[in-house]
């Protein structure tokens, strides 16, 4: 009778463990896809991001060789400001924004890039100045 029942109990326990993803991983099917994607970096960032300083009118940044610059915005509180482009020797973008009104009011100042890789990725960096008198 044992022999009998055997086969009935040891099915379910192996219908879960094939259907388990945690199975899949061991052959590299799981987890998420999106890691072989690269995002678009900034970096370099004048003024400094989390600096004090006493007014704001102009911001420059490096963009990575992998941006593309037609997706890229560029925004300052919020305002969309639209950066002067110049792409280096070594395919890094130089982006350089001058703002309508210098920021001389005290307080934070937000400034957001979003834009999406050459791969097809989304990236959004924001950082923040401190405008201080």
């Amino acid at each position: 009778m044992i022999n009998r029942l055997a086969p009935m109990l040891l099915s379910p326990i192996l219908l879960a463990l094939t259907l388990s993803p945690s199975s899949s991983w061991a052959y590299g099917g799981g987890g998420g896809g999106a890691a072989s994607c690269a995002e678009a970096k900034f970096y370099d960032e004048t003024p400094a991001r989390n600096s004090a300083i006493p007014s704001l009118g102009d911001i420059a940044i490096v963009a990575s060789d992998n941006t593309e610059i037609p997706s890229l915005e560029l925004q300052v509180n919020g305002k969309t400001i639209k950066p002067e482009v110049t792409q280096r020797r070594s395919g890094e973008w130089e982006l350089k924004a001058k703002l309508p009104e210098p920021i001389t009011q005290p307080g934070k100042v937000r400034i957001t890039l979003s834009a999406k890789s050459k791969e097809g990725c989304s990236t959004f960096f924001p950082y923040y100045l401190e405008i201080k008198q």
